[in-house]
């Protein structure tokens, strides 16, 4: 039985830029996110001896290596310096060769999977470093690397933390849910407009999380608009459920998400530009959305979407989806490139004129 208590609470510390260490037969190592690294934790990493760069499969593809494993291990030479490893790690833009052959490692030992799936659980850039402290874990917050490998969100249980009705400018019934998952501190929120029918497929959007877009009016993406869109359509039809999901930037965070903006400014499109950082074209989830729709009492949906890979997530998790509804968004200077990528990519159903 895993110690999932210990595990969230490394993902939190990892999170608030500090150490943590992981246990292992084969040698305990303490980890250490790049995104947080500074000068001065670096000196102290260098003090304990050498240290080894973690990366995800992808970001290490990106830098010419083809891993078999889920995680990449990168030998250090001595003192490298910070601004190396951010390079290596995809912050900054690589100023310097590409790693030989010979300072990747064969293979990833059990501590480097760990501290990588902890990253990803923590949202955070998947590059960590992994080094041996001098003495005992101390007040070092540990976990086993087992444990950490073995452990995944449970988002089957959600708890329900409030209910209540806004009036919003284009739907003057709505009432929102806000849930929590137990393992970590997500929260979600379910928006019934209207009044729908249980007794017939209600009309349902899942919609991630999306700061610049739904909050800021961004015009870099299609969310706000499709938010807003989703309202007014429903409330007009009688009534639907729109589930905001906190999946900021495709499940990378808002912080990855600003720098794959930079990296789009600088060519790269949007699927480019997260896998340069080291992440899956796609890292959202969608059991939180099953087990929200499941407290509502919704089976049976018409889901209004683009994505063809949400109604197959919905289906495999016991979701009746018996139509699909467009989900229409205008198409603006700034956004037609990313629009281009989803529909040449990603497989999104999108048939607006501009992009054809």
């Amino acid at each position: 039985m895993t110690d999932s208590l210990a595990v969230e609470r490394c993902i939190v510390e990892l999170q608030r830029g500090r150490e943590v260490v992981l246990t292992d037969p084969a040698g305990n190592r303490a980890v250490t996110l790049v995104e947080s690294l500074t000068q001065e934790m670096l000196q102290a990493i260098h003090q304990s001896g050498s240290c080894q760069l973690v990366l995800s499969a992808t970001r290490a593809s990106v830098l010419g290596h083809q891993s078999r494993q889920k995680a990449a291990v990168l030998s250090l030479p001595e003192k490298t310096a910070l601004h190396t490893i951010q390079q290596l790690a995809g912050l900054q833009s690589l100023q310097q060769a590409l790693p030989g052959d010979d300072q990747w490692q064969d293979a990833a030992p059990d501590t480097a999977l760990a501290g990588l799936q902890l990253a990803r659980q923590a949202h955070t850039l998947p590059a960590l470093l992994i080094y041996a402290l001098p003495v005992g874990p101390g007040s070092i917050l540990s976990t086993s690397a087992a444990d950490a490998m073995m452990h995944r969100p449970d988002t089957s249980k959600l708890m329900v933390l409030s209910r209540t009705r806004i009036p919003l400018s284009s739907a003057d019934s709505v009432e929102l849910t806000v849930f929590r998952e137990r393992h970590g501190s997500a929260e979600h929120v379910a928006l019934t407009v209207g009044h729908p029918d249980n007794s017939q497929p209600i009309t349902v959007r899942l919609h991630s999380s999306c700061f610049t877009g739904d909050i800021l009016g961004s015009l870099r993406c299609d969310c706000g608009e499709q938010l807003s869109g989703a309202i007014h359509s429903m409330a007009s039809a009688g009534g639907g459920i729109i589930l905001y999901l906190s999946q900021e930037g495709r499940g990378i965070g808002l912080a990855s998400k600003l720098r794959a903006y930079q990296l789009q400014d600088d060519g790269l499109d949007t699927l480019e530009a997260n896998e340069h950082l080291g992440f899956d074209e796609d890292e959202r989830q969608y059991q939180a959305a099953t087990t929200m729709l499941k407290a509502l009492d919704v089976q049976r949906i018409r889901l209004m979407t683009n994505n063809p890979l949400k109604i197959e997530a919905l289906r495999r998790e016991g979701i009746d989806v018996v139509d699909r509804l467009p989900s229409h968004t205008p198409v603006n200077v700034h956004n037609a490139r990313y629009l281009e990528t989803k529909r040449t990519r990603a497989g999104h159903l999108l048939h607006c004129e501009s992009l054809v």
